[in-house]
């Protein structure tokens, strides 16, 4: 089986099932998490379609759940929502937004007078 990574992005073929110390060979995610799993989705209760799920709170740390099946990570990734973002600015002809630093930010906070 074949999925991807929703830490890196890496294809993770997989041959039997997904033991609980189970890491991404890229990036040493754990794979057998939330992020990972079919059922995940941030609109549900607790972020799980499976209502007999128990509450997991680190949703990319790996956990116990029986419930876990193998999905598509990359759907997951961090900072998607710029891409996604800066598709629709062009899409209207705006410009797109710079990417934020975050030490731009600190930087702003913590500028002496």
């Amino acid at each position: 089986m074949a999925t991807s990574c929703y830490a890196c992005g890496a294809i993770v073929r997989i041959d039997g099932p997904i033991g609980r110390r189970t890491t991404c060979p890229q990036c040493d995610a754990d794979l057998h998490s939330c992020m990972n799993c079919r059922h995940y989705d941030e609109s549900a209760a607790h972020q799980c379609r499976e209502p007999h799920a128990d509450h997991v709170v680190e949703k990319d740390a790996s956990n116990a759940c029986d419930l876990f099946q193998l999905g598509d990570g990359a759907s997951r990734r961090r900072g998607k929502s710029d891409a996604a973002r800066n598709a629709l600015a062009a899409l209207f002809g705006e410009a797109a937004r710079p990417a934020d630093d975050p030490r731009d930010a600190l930087d702003a906070l913590f500028r002496k007078k």
